[in-house]
């Protein structure tokens, strides 16, 4: 079944790339009905203008309310049946876009998310200290989706282990469906590990996938200890609120 794809990108100041990410989108896509929006999240560049020249749908956001807030703007405006998130500052390889589908056209899976943890990962670059407190948050969130998450819910949501080698990974494809049976309150980077916690909450299939990375495409606005903390926080709070299976 060919469904449509809506392609997601959340973009602040990214004018020197988002031209190029669109069109390799393009190509990516080129057997599939897709649209491609641009979340313009409080650029001062002309991002936006760049983004509509190349065809691309653009949301604007007038002030940067986080890249949460921004995906969430990016799926509400989503035509497509299959939604897929990426960065827009060149890191991720849209080339991978149809392998990251192709398990949810088949019904294999629910949600997938890029990993950059696999050995047969293509990555460059390096920024170890961000690989390495990635893998520690991926660690944390596969434990409390896998065991923590069953005790608040009573065990409606049953004890199994559900690892995911690369929670904070910002590639990730959905069906559009499931999107919505979704409660998202982040607005910032810790939307990636919320994403996760949801899904196994509403027990959907979670299949990592290995993705090209340039680790060195940009500077990363994610801060290790403020973002990382924060998704800590997010996580407590949500199982404090689920305990019971509310």
């Amino acid at each position: 079944m060919n469904q449509k794809v809506s392609v997601i990108i959340p973009a602040r100041d990214e004018a020197d790339s988002i031209g190029g990410l669109i069109a390799r989108v393009k190509a990516a896509l080129s057997g599939h009905q897709y649209e491609i929006i641009i979340v313009d999240d409080g650029s001062m560049d002309n991002t936006k203008d760049i983004a509509e020249t190349n065809g691309a749908i653009t949301i604007t956001h007038a002030r940067g309310l986080g890249k949460g807030a921004a995906m969430k703007s990016g799926a509400d405006s989503a035509s497509g049946s299959i939604l897929v998130f990426l960065d827009g500052d060149g890191a991720h390889n849209p080339e991978d876009i149809p392998n990251m589908i192709l398990p949810i056209l088949q019904s294999k899976a629910d949600l997938i998310v890029g990993s950059r943890d696999f050995n047969c990962s293509e990555t460059s670059g390096s920024y170890l200290p961000r690989k390495i407190t990635n893998k520690l948050a991926s660690c944390v969130t596969s434990i409390i989706i896998s065991f923590f998450l069953p005790l608040a819910t009573c065990f409606r949501c049953p004890v199994r282990w559900i690892g995911v080698p690369d929670a904070e990974s910002g590639y990730k494809a959905i069906s559009k469906r499931k999107w919505a049976e979704f409660s998202l309150v982040s607005r910032g980077f810790e939307i990636e590990s919320e994403i996760v916690y949801e899904a196994a909450k509403n027990g959907l299939t979670i299949q990592s996938l290995p993705i090209s990375c340039n680790w060195n495409a940009n500077i990363s606005r994610l801060s290790i200890l403020r973002d990382g903390l924060k998704t800590l926080r997010l996580l407590a709070w949500k199982l404090m609120t689920d305990i019971g299976g509310r």
